[in-house]
């Protein structure tokens, strides 16, 4: 993350009732260079808000006077600032609801003193819009039935624009038996514009083709397309494709002709006789950055200063020119600069900026990049050379971008076709004067990308002649040879009829890559969701969307033009309406796979991205999916300020195995699969203040906590802030080895949400290396996280190594079920205005339910506003329409040690309390339905807690519960449960409120949560037992019966039942009273969190513990429990590891034999808390394979299971009869274990 001071601290964005109350803002010192703030806030409007204007009054300011210090700075630039604060407003739509932005700089200047606004009050004032004054707004209408529904197409491609033959024979080739009955359908491959109202077509206009000779003609537009900026042509391309695409179909309707305009009278019309011609050199090969749009040319110019670029020039004359270059280089400190000249006489010298060692982006500036645009006069020749010079240092890197060459041009025809346009005609009557034509030769009018049109002329001699009256338009046209020999077209096959355009009601578009094994996968999550979400679900395949789209011609904009057909058919009031996007692909910064990173891969296999033009610097080169978002009418022009409609995710997935991991990990998260008191935290991890100017991070991750606790009670927040732990150094750096410990051993139990403030890269968390890609790919739980990082690039997932963030997310056996993470640099103080926005969306339902992924974000980034797109660099990688799954059921207190009542009860040491409750729906209506089992929490009072100040910067404080008094589980039946709980002697005794926390699982796996703070904690019971033992307790590992000095692998698995009437002590708060478990005297573990009661007794429970790996040989363990009157008991055990020892397959049965519809294996083993290679074979008696399944997973006990649908690996049921099984097991790469037995299968 990249670190920046604001004057205001926070932009708070108020909802409506914001101007019926005084606003608050929240100032802090800065240092007085930075720009000045900005007050943001967004007002939702009503339903008619089209039919008013909007103004916006700031009432009853108070000012105070601004800091010495920044004063002065703004005297010295001579800010020009008015006496009373100035509002703009300006009315955006998000998700069809109205939203009033108010902006304004709480600054002022009054009698010669600048001063700062502390508080205020806006008022909104409505004014309606006449009836005769008001707009008709209507939403833009799109057929219903595209052109590509029915009849037979081949889709054509072509590289360039220009003219292009299909002769009679390659169309019957195509497979069309009569070429007058063919037709052609598109608009070829310009890059499509941000603006919706400057999209070619709805679906796919009819090309007018020529049907004179042999075959057909026609005009084509190619990726690249002129453009005047300023004084000079420039080019445009399609840096998502190098090819553009046609449909051919054959039809008895009649095909499109040319229209003919008649020209004008043209005697006193303005003679052309010349156009403006364009040339280009560019050489797309090289990123400076991994970043943007741009490529550049293969040569690095520090290889050598001087480069020459020969163009051929047909017709040129000596009319005025112009050359536009475009150069980029890296200098550290020093301007270097680009001397220009062609055919040896010097046009100019630019000057390319030197980086600069201090700018604090320095090291984000991969180049600075030149623009040379000058005049070019004098004598010009057809063979023209252009050379450049990069004056420089040696070793400077320099690569060039482009050269442009505009030029006059004689309007004569040399060849089968001639492009021309002429600015010299813009709104004047003008004639064109062609030389070089015949009777053979028509002129067409291609200015639009639909209705082409044949223009009327004359032909006089070789001349040909066509007049156009004054038009502010730049027409353009081709002249055609109709008799001469044109390029043929390349055909890409016959293609399937599609209907994208009849797609209506749909809440979420899957869009995957044309990989028939990735449609698959797409279509499973798409059932589940049907199934499960109650969503309509449509899976498009990417060059569906291109076909109906873009012309068939690869384009993210069309992705955004099929969301915005969607959006446009919906209203805010239907069930069914487009609310979610799922990119089901990866994607890179290189779309058209041309550098040498990318060549390997075929574009086909990915789906495209949106990147920023600047491609150099990369605080300023962004790659967002939130383009595909903004899909009201205004939207795409400046999208830091466009509002998100939709919720968007993308799966960056770019094998099978990928995809598979996913939708796996997707579904089982969909159906809850893995329920349990891990739901109940949230993790907040904090780098440290090394490097920076304080402790912000670790600030923001404590008032984050602090949000959780107050949005959603429930949430057990966990800081993990880098300076609470110590700081060590080795030859290799710093690092925090206990905070990394603590953090995995999260993971490994499971978390909500995982929440990281601070610096990253594409590897690592913090430069003390918190969390790296190395422990990523190690994380196996299968209680998996929501995470949001709050750094930069860790998750660049446009790059070609796959970084750390795609990582998690593509763990099979752990990581993130979801990730908002930055693809790019981003900055503290937006990123924390983005992060609390997030957490608050994620924990706060909406009518009674959580929020789905893609509206948290959504809502999220919609409210934070003038952060400079900061925001736009968030992505989520995930399912946008996957619900965050904590609990939606309510657990309420009824009595804790008898009725409740405004005098609050004591839980005092050694006490047993006894607690009875119930729960609730969502609704707030009893649950009697519900039964199964609660797991209490109870907490000590609040305790302050210090950081250690282990880099100087000062420590952080906080106050929470830190101590955990009692955990354990109980039932539930029928909505209601009693439980009894212990307290230990090791509390605060501090006679303040303690917290009882609740987490409830019903058998179809609901959840619910609650929270109970009405009590005190303090003072001693007065029946205290006196004296007493320890717990009784059998340790062992993997199985119950193993031998003092057995075999074991090397990470056994440590169980320990343990048994005490005063209760067991499990929480460790007393000094060395943790469960702990030490290994030859020299490694302790603390296995507290790993303890688990059996159900309605606090005297019983078990620890079981995956042991990390041990070295090969004899070892000892010794495990020390207490009870909660601090009496412990110990028990040692001798081992022996062996490297690579053949798990034990102790039996296997199936769940269900005879089996009629499915069964499962139960495989028995020793091996719990270990990871296995499973595999399962089923084979008639002559010993053929009919089903193999293999899988590599872990499980807790000592039974594996693995389901079957009685189908063969083909899909086909097996015929009813007696089959055989065989499962083998494998461990860490050990010998294979195996055993054999019958199941039969019944008819259906």
């Amino acid at each position: 993350m990249h670190r920046v001071l604001y004057i205001l601290l926070l932009f708070v964005v108020f909802p409506v009732s914001a101007q019926n109350r005084f606003i608050t803002l929240n100032w802090q010192e800065l240092p007085a260079a930075q720009t000045l703030p900005e007050v943001v806030e967004s007002i939702p409007l009503p339903d008619d808000f089209r039919f008013y204007t909007y103004h916006v009054k700031i009432e009853f300011p108070e000012f105070v006077d601004l800091d010495p210090e920044a004063a002065a700075e703004l005297t010295r630039k001579k800010v020009n600032l008015p006496d009373y604060p100035q509002a703009e407003t300006s009315v955006g739509v998000a998700a069809y609801e109205g939203i009033l932005s108010v902006r304004f700089v709480p600054v002022v200047h009054r009698g010669g003193v600048y001063q700062r606004i502390n508080s205020f009050k806006l008022s909104v004032i409505s004014t309606p819009v006449p009836v005769a004054a008001r707009a008709n707004y209507t939403v833009a209408k799109t057929t219903e039935k595209s052109v590509l529904s029915s009849g037979r197409f081949v889709k054509i491609r072509v590289s360039d624009s220009g003219v292009y033959r299909i002769t009679s024979a390659e169309l019957r080739g195509m497979g069309f038996s009569n070429p007058d009955k063919v037709r052609l359908y598109g608009y070829g491959g310009y890059l499509l514009s941000n603006r919706f109202s400057e999209h070619p077509a709805d679906d796919l206009p009819e090309v007018p083709l020529y049907r004179g000779g042999d075959g057909v003609l026609f005009y084509a537009r190619g990726t690249l397309h002129w453009q005047k900026n300023g004084n000079t042509f420039g080019r445009i391309k399609n840096f998502y494709s190098d090819y553009a695409y046609y449909f051919l179909t054959e039809s008895d309707e009649a095909p499109a002709e040319f229209p003919v305009e008649d020209g004008t009278d043209g005697s006193d019309a303005n003679r052309i006789e010349t156009f403006d011609a364009f040339a280009l050199h560019e050489n797309d090969a090289y990123s400076w950055s991994g970043s943007g749009r741009e490529l550049y040319d293969s040569y690095d110019y520090s290889l050598g200063n001087s480069q020459s670029y020969s163009f051929k020039l047909p017709g040129i004359t000596d009319g005025d020119g112009r050359i536009k270059v475009a150069f980029t280089a890296k200098s550290t400190d020093v301007n270097t600069t680009l001397n220009v000249a062609i055919n040896g006489k010097n046009i100019g010298t630019q000057t390319i900026e030197g980086i600069g060692s201090k700018d604090p982006n320095a090291y984000y500036k991969k180049a600075a990049e030149g623009i040379f645009d000058h005049e070019w006069t004098g004598s010009k020749t057809e063979s023209t050379t252009v050379t450049l010079t990069h004056n420089r240092s040696t070793g400077i890197p320099g690569r060039l971008n482009y050269i442009v060459l505009n030029y006059k041009r004689r309007l004569q025809m040399n060849g089968a076709y001639l492009v021309f346009r002429s600015e010299d005609s813009k709104n004047k009557e003008s004639t064109f004067v062609i030389s070089g034509a015949n009777s053979s030769t028509v002129v067409w009018d291609v200015t639009s990308p639909v209705g082409h049109k044949q223009m009327k002329g004359t032909l006089n001699g070789d001349t040909y002649t066509f007049t156009i009256p004054a038009s502010s338009t730049l027409r353009e046209f081709v002249a055609v040879n109709t008799s001469g020999s044109f390029s043929g077209v390349e055909s890409m096959g016959e293609i399937p009829n599609q209907n994208l355009h009849a797609l209506n009601e749909i809440d979420m578009v899957i869009i995957v890559p044309d990989r028939t094994a990735f449609v698959q996968q797409a279509e499973r999550l798409a059932q589940a969701h049907r199934e499960k979400s109650g969503l309509t679900v449509e899976v498009v395949k990417s060059s569906q969307v291109y076909n109906e789209f873009s012309s068939g011609t690869p384009d993210a904009t069309a992705y955004r033009r099929l969301m915005k057909m969607l959006y446009d058919r919906g209203t805010a009031a239907d069930e069914h309406r487009i609310r979610y996007l799922l990119l089901f692909g990866d994607c890179s910064y290189d779309n058209r796979m041309i550098t040498s990173n990318w060549r390997s891969y075929k574009p086909s296999d990915f789906l495209l991205c949106y990147q920023f033009e600047n491609s150099v610097d990369e605080t300023q080169s962004f790659m967002t999916d939130d383009y595909f978002g903004f899909l009201d009418d205004n939207d795409g022009t400046s999208l830091a300020t466009n509002l998100l409609d939709i919720g968007i995710g993308r799966f960056p997935v770019r094998t099978v195995d990928e995809a598979i991991i996913a939708v796996d990990k997707t579904i089982d998260y969909i159906n809850n699969k893995n329920t349990g008191t891990w739901k109940r935290t949230a993790c907040f991890v904090a780098d440290d203040a090394a490097g920076d100017d304080n402790n912000g991070f670790m600030t923001q991750a404590c008032d984050l906590a602090d949000l959780v606790h107050a949005t959603n009670p429930i949430m057990r927040a966990e800081r993990i802030l880098a300076d609470a732990y110590k700081r060590e150094s080795s030859a290799t750096g710093h690092s925090y080895p206990q905070a990394t410990k603590r953090l995995l051993q999260l993971f490994e139990q499971g978390m909500l949400l995982v929440n990281y403030t601070g610096h990253s890269g594409t590897t690592s968390w913090s430069a003390e290396n918190l969390l790296t890609s190395a422990d990523i790919v190690k994380l196996s739980s299968p209680r998996l996280p929501i995470w949001f990082t709050a750094s930069c690039e860790f998750t660049r997932f446009d790059a070609a190594e796959t970084t750390a963030g795609e990582l998690a997310f593509l763990n099979s056996k752990g990581g993130a079920i979801a990730m908002v993470s930055a693809s790019r640099v981003v900055y503290d103080n937006p990123n924390d205005r983005l992060n609390n926005a997030f957490v608050t969306n994620l924990f706060t339902p909406q009518e009674g339910k959580r929020l789905r992924l893609g509206d948290v974000i959504r809502l999220s980034k919609n409210s934070v506003k003038s952060d400079n797109g900061n925001k736009l660099n968030f992505n989520l990688m995930g399912d946008p329409a996957l619900m965050p799954s904590y609990p939606d059921y309510k657990v309420e207190v009824d009595e804790l040690d008898g009725p409740l009542s405004d005098e609050w009860p004591y839980v005092k040491a050694g006490a047993k309390v006894t607690v009875k409750g119930h729960i609730l729906t969502p609704e707030g209506e009893p649950a009697d339905d519900f039964t199964g089992t609660v797991h209490p929490l109870v907490y000590d009072s609040k305790e302050t807690v210090s950081t250690l100040d282990g880099v100087g910067k000062g420590a952080v404080t906080y106050t929470d519960h830190m101590k955990v008094l009692f955990s354990g589980m109980d039932s539930v039946r029928n909505g209601r449960f009693e439980l009894t709980f212990p307290v230990p002697l090791d509390i605060n005794y501090s006679n303040e409120q303690g917290l009882l926390n609740f987490y409830a699982c019903d058998t179809n796996k609901r959840e619910a949560g609650g929270v109970f703070s009405n009590f005190l904690v303090g003072g001693t019971a007065d029946d205290l037992p006196s004296g007493g033992e320890g717990p009784k307790m059998m340790v062992y590992l993997n199985t119950p019966d193993f031998p003092w000095g057995g075999q074991v692998n090397e990470t056994p698995y440590f169980v320990a039942e343990l048994e005490d009437e005063d209760g067991i002590n499990t929480v460790g708060n007393g000094i060395g009273h943790d469960l702990s478990l030490c290994i030859d005297g020299k490694i302790t573990y603390s296995l507290n969190d790993y303890y688990t009661p059996v159900a309605g007794s606090y005297t019983k429970g078990t620890v079981a513990y995956s042991i990390p790996a041990l070295s090969e040989g004899k070892h000892t363990l010794t495990f020390r429990a207490w009870d909660i009157m601090n009496n412990s008991s110990v028990q040692t055990l001798d081992f022996e590891v062996v490297n690579g020892l053949r798990p034990g397959l102790l039996s296997i049965m199936c769940s269900k034999s005879p089996a009629r519809e499915s069964t499962t294996f139960i495989l028995s083993h020793d091996r719990p808390g270990s990871e296995l290679d499973v595999r399962i074979a089923v084979c008639d008696f002559a010993g053929s394979e009919l089903w193999v399944h293999t899988e590599q997973g872990i499980s807790a006990g000592s039974y594996y299971y693995v389901d079957w649908d009685l189908c063969s690996n083909g899909g086909q049921r097996l015929s009813p009869g007696i089959y055989l099984y065989r499962a083998s097991i494998t461990s860490g790469g050990s010998k294979e274990s195996t055993k054999t037995e019958k199941i039969v299968i019944l008819a259906q």
